[in-house]
């Protein structure tokens, strides 16, 4: 049996294709994919974008597509000519989407019948990317996806890769600015593959139910190339209601489940869970946001024996940097975990110097650790380097038995009367309220009579459906869990809090 020596993550694949041609590589939308005919797709493919778009080791080729079985399709053929991938969040804003493109300069681009409105104002006709590959349309001056994967020659040569190649390009939310792209090479991804196996125990025998947007991380860092590398399968669906995740799961036997707290709380409160066969689910593991402690007794109460674990790490990390694992997702709900092998974090205060364990400071990470820098912004990575550590932003503690705690972003925190108040803190309490769905903490100046305090704490909290919640209420229920300078002064009640493309709130709207 043929065994390619690793140097990119083609060689996943191309290992993975001649160890098991006939284990499915995908499902989506009812159709199942063997290895070995997503292969001779992604060869086709690939020769087609080679001899009509001139597609060379190191060319950029974006993504604007929703989950779906052609983006891995894609996103797998552009690895195997050399190519980097840079998939562009389809809840940007099009002037966002044109900042990428000057930045990267892609000239060819994956259109997806979705997302045409939003291609049509980002790119406009006759200005780059000049090839346009139509997935789910049709366009006399597009190239079709469909009839490229018909037929045609395969691509006839691997152009080699080296290890220190770039792969993809993953771009920032930019919520305080135009987005950066932080890009990953094929060596960086061997790193991330391994730890994404070690943190959430993944194996041969998994059925990965891929619902992240395939837009981020942990798509294209973690689950697509550990697939690749284990030889396991990927269902692909596009973000759908609870209902059909659970469907799904119990069609397809699906074990592991990645998403956002949100959907796990959808998933615990789904009314009629017992009545799905999920005997199959042995992982839920969630990031991005906190998970409120009810949401995980209630997992406890309705799947047990499924493992919970909570993973952490950043756009400009290499991979996750911290996992909590199943057996202290209950005692310690709010920690992100300890670290993972291999990566080295420290937390300094002010002056750069590394504080004992219980006291807040910017959490950072080794220069080994992050990214090589932003694409075509040399020196701006650099800037958050000090000393070789990453500065991240983020206030973090560490307790005496590693466990790390995430406080907020360094420029969210709030001074009340010469006291700090963490955000995060605030509005982990707030979410262990069992009316509040959503929450949100930022500091306001202080005026007239309370002027002296500098700052107030503002909460803006959004009830759950058909939950009628008051200002009096949350305050008391703050003040019994909280100091009294940490208690919100000021409350507002919204039906939704302002979110990014990312899902991160947008705080300089909530004033």
């Amino acid at each position: 049996m043929i065994a390619y020596p690793v140097q990119s993550i083609r060689d996943y694949w191309q290992n993975c294709v001649h160890r098991w041609p006939r284990k499915t590589a995908f499902i989506y939308a009812g159709q199942s994919v063997t290895y070995a005919q997503a292969d001779e797709w992604i060869q086709r493919l690939r020769g087609h974008l080679e001899r009509e778009c001139g597609l060379k080791p190191g060319d950029r080729v974006s993504f604007l597509m929703p989950n779906c079985l052609e983006y891995a399709i894609g996103y797998w053929a552009v690895i195997h000519a050399g190519g980097i991938v840079v998939p562009i969040n389809t809840r940007l804003r099009a002037e966002e989407i044109q900042s990428i493109q000057r930045s990267v300069e892609s000239d060819i681009l994956f259109i997806h019948s979705e997302m045409l409105a939003l291609a049509e104002e980002a790119y406009p006709a006759g200005e780059p990317p000049h090839y346009r590959v139509a997935v789910g349309w049709e366009d006399g001056g597009a190239l079709s996806y469909e009839t490229m994967i018909a037929g045609g020659e395969p691509a006839a040569y691997h152009p080699e890769i080296p290890p220190e190649a770039v792969a993809i390009i993953m771009h920032t939310s930019g919520t305080t600015g135009m987005p950066k792209g932080a890009y990953m090479r094929h060596t960086d991804l061997f790193f991330n593959v391994k730890h994404t196996i070690f943190a959430q125990s993944f194996r041969h025998e998994d059925i990965h139910l891929l619902v992240t947007p395939m837009f981020h991380a942990t798509a294209l860092y973690s689950l697509l190339p550990s697939a690749a590398y284990q030889g396991s399968t990927l269902v692909i669906t596009p973000p759908v209601e609870i209902k059909e995740l659970v469907a799904l799961i119990q069609e397809h036997r699906v074990t592991t489940f990645l998403g956002v707290p949100t959907m796990m709380h959808f998933l615990s409160t789904l009314r009629d869970l017992e009545s799905y066969d999920l005997s199959s689910l042995r992982l839920c593991a969630y990031a991005g946001s906190p998970m409120p402690p009810q949401t995980i007794r209630r997992l406890r109460d309705r799947l047990p024996g499924v493992a919970l674990h909570n993973f952490f790490g950043l756009t400009e990390t290499i991979s996750a940097t911290h996992v909590l694992p199943d057996k202290d997702a209950d005692t310690r709900p709010d920690s992100i975990g300890k670290l993972l092998p291999e990566v080295y974090q420290k937390i300094i205060d002010d002056e750069g110097n590394e504080v004992p364990p219980g006291v807040v400071g910017e959490l950072c990470f080794h220069r080994s650790n992050v990214v090589q820098g932003y694409w075509n912004q040399p020196g701006r990575l650099e800037e958050a380097i000090v000393d070789g550590w990453f500065r991240t932003g983020d206030l973090a503690c560490i307790d005496e038995d590693g466990y790390v705690y995430l406080k907020g972003r360094k420029k969210e925190m709030i001074i009340v009367a010469g006291e700090n108040v963490y955000a995060l803190e605030v509005e982990n309490v707030l979410y262990a309220h069992d009316g509040v769905l959503d929450a949100a903490v930022i500091g306001i100046p202080a005026t007239g009579a309370r002027a002296y305090l500098g700052e107030l704490v503002k909460a803006v909290v959004v009830p759950k459906e058909g939950v009628t919640l008051t200002e009096v209420e949350i305050k008391r229920h703050c003040a019994e869990r909280l100091p009294t300078y940490k208690v919100p002064q000021v409350i507002e009640l919204r039906d939704k809090l302002p979110r990014n493309a990312s899902g991160k709130v947008v705080k300089r709207e909530l004033v």
